[in-house]
């Protein structure tokens, strides 16, 4: 009884913090005490040098200066933190093809062979910890430091050196510790990231938030180019590929790009659909801290408002749950997938239900025509372990590892944000 009343209390807490009332409320109530304060509108930007994303959000952070009446604090910061980015070098791999398509669609400059720069490390940091008068001068200086670092050229960073003011480089490791540290104890961690007034917005992704957050405020002076266009990404994949859709029942995004698809079936070739479930991270052995945790339901929630998609009243399918999601799943004929699966994770993300009880598998078993002994005793047998663990090992020989993950042709891809990518088509 117990547990039972401890998850219904989460399942209604997290209702209240993915409310999208109560986002709008705290967004107003902010601009209301902005304005009482006369402050203007202000940001922090966290800037990782050795990060690609950090190098494509450089030209969007002056052009969100230059467009909208906000300006920014610069912390260059390193987090490395294991706990919050598993698979590290997988990440690194995976980031430096998933930036080359970004760059693509934004219209950016970005390095396609990256040298050994290591060795201008240190160089490149002096430049970049060195308080600078305005943000206008560190963004231009930062520009310049970090082409110079990502295509290995010595010879500019030593001009660069010799003509700017810079840290002393005993100075720098205790510098960047600092900085980082300050990013984890705002209870974040990722680099290419803009804090907004009580908001993270991470990367390229994400710019489309503050953005009209910064509109709606009234905050914006000029016109802006800060919108993706995916048509002008070559991909090494053809139209009529099938695609692969790597997804778990304890994935929010996995929910919205499987809500996406089955709310809007029209803008997406079903047949050429294939939904792989895979088990949760946290029972791969990957963590999940607390802080992650938190941003990821926080963030699903404003995507899902932003997509007209129902979130909120979530009840974590973590063990039974999810065993007897992905068998069901699997005892479901193909025609009928799609639907289950948008079924079962809108049970588990929007309308609290417990997905492993045996009341709602019959429920579930009479909506959908389906054998009711067979789905009540679907997971005893433990195939969807098997299935689940070969679906994870295609994932991984892909090079990736997180979810919802796609593969099209030679093309592959991670998250929610890159459907436009896979299916070759803009939807914002």
């Amino acid at each position: 009884m117990e547990a039972f009343i401890n998850k219904l209390l989460e399942s209604y807490l997290a209702e209240l913090i993915c409310s999208k009332r109560l986002y709008k409320l705290r967004h107003n109530a902010s601009e209301l005490a902005r304005k009482i304060s006369r402050k203007g509108h202000h940001a922090t930007f966290y800037f990782d040098l050795e990060d690609p994303y950090s190098y494509l959000m450089l030209p969007v952070v002056e052009e969100l200066e230059i467009a909208f009446q906000i300006s920014f604090d610069i912390q260059v910061v390193a987090p490395r933190d294991a706990s919050h980015r598993p698979e590290q070098e997988a990440l690194e791999r995976y980031a430096m093809l998933d930036a080359g398509y970004l760059a693509q669609a934004w219209g950016l400059e970005f390095p396609t062979l990256i040298p050994n720069q290591k060795r201008l490390r240190t160089d490149a940091l002096r430049l970049l910890l060195y308080a600078r008068s305005t943000t206008a001068e560190w963004i231009q200086l930062a520009k310049e430091t970090s082409d110079a670092y990502w295509h290995g050229d010595f010879a500019r960073i030593h001009k660069l050196v010799q003509q700017n003011r810079l840290l002393d480089a005993f100075d720098v490791p205790e510098k960047l510790k600092e900085n980082t540290d300050r990013l984890y104890k705002r209870g974040f961690y990722l680099p290419a990231s803009v804090f907004y007034r009580g908001e993270w917005y991470w990367g390229l992704d994400r710019v489309y938030l503050l953005r009209d957050r910064l509109k709606n405020m009234g905050a914006q002076e000029h016109q802006t180019l800060l919108y993706p266009d995916w048509g002008n990404v070559r991909v090494p994949s053809r139209p009529n590929d099938d695609v692969n859709l790597f997804f778990s029942f304890r994935s929010p995004y996995s929910y919205i790009a499987i809500a996406r698809i089955a709310l809007n079936p029209d803008d997406y070739p079903l047949e050429k659909i294939h939904l792989k479930p895979v088990l949760p991270m946290v029972t791969r052995g990957l963590p999940v801290p607390k802080e992650k945790k938190m941003y990821i339901l926080k963030d699903a929630a404003r995507i899902a408002h932003f997509e007209g998609i129902e979130f909120g009243r979530v009840r974590d399918p973590l063990g039974k749950g999810v065993e007897r999601a992905i068998s069901i799943f699997l005892n479901t004929p193909e025609s009928k997938r799609l639907d289950i699966a948008f079924r079962l994770l809108g049970d588990i993300w929007a309308r609290g239900c417990n997905v492993a009880s045996d009341s709602y598998l019959k429920q579930i078993a009479a909506e959908f025509k389906l054998s009711e002994p067979a789905i009540l005793n679907a997971h005893a047998s433990r195939g969807y372990e098997l299935e689940a663990d070969a679906n994870r090992k295609v994932l991984s020989r892909l090079g990736l590892w997180g979810v919802p993950s796609f593969s099209k042709g030679r093309l592959v891809a991670w998250g929610q944000d890159r459907m436009p990518l896979i299916f070759e088509k803009s939807f914002k």
